[in-house]
């Protein structure tokens, strides 16, 4: 079976920490599952993790750490981006998913939408208007991703797992 993998930015620290108990809530509280915080700069990566991991290694020395700056939820009527922190459109944010586009040979993907997940799943817009309610309404966390992460995201969230972290320097 062929795996699938994605490159992941994800918060560090405290950050980490705040993110990772919203999701965790959530997950429980409406029978979700529970993923790590993450910003995927680029998914559904399908080729031999060797190639992948060459791939990245080109695409380390041509970026450098990257600012994420999340200040407001949105919702799509998707499963996995139910229920999401809209990244701001920054400028080394979307170089940076540019670059990962090139070097993957992505160009044909659909407009990159920077987020970070808090829930998956499949429910409504009225109860994800109400779960923006009971959340902060001022939201304004912003960190920089000083490194990549190839993650297998093969089958469900249960089942995804880091492989390898790369620094940007």
């Amino acid at each position: 079976m062929t795996n699938t993998y994605s490159l992941w930015l994800k918060p560090t620290g405290s950050i980490y920490q705040e993110l990772a108990k919203i999701i965790k809530n959530l997950s429980n509280k409406y029978s979700a599952p529970i993923f790590e915080p993450h910003v995927t700069l680029i998914g559904g990566l399908i080729d031999s993790e060797d190639n992948i991991i060459k791939k990245i290694l080109r695409f380390v020395n041509l970026v450098k750490p990257i600012k994420i700056k999340l200040r407001r939820i949105g919702y799509l009527n998707e499963y996995y981006r139910c229920l999401f922190l809209i990244a701001e459109e920054t400028e080394s944010l979307m170089n940076a998913n540019l670059k990962a586009r090139e070097i993957f040979d992505r160009m044909h993907d659909t407009k990159f939408l920077p987020h970070l997940s808090l829930l998956y799943g499949n429910f409504d817009a009225k109860l994800k208007e109400e779960i923006i309610k009971s959340l902060r309404s001022e939201i304004n966390i912003e960190f920089e991703a000083k490194s990549i992460y190839l993650v297998s995201t093969r089958n469900r969230p249960k089942d995804w797992y880091e492989i390898k972290k790369f620094l940007l320097e």
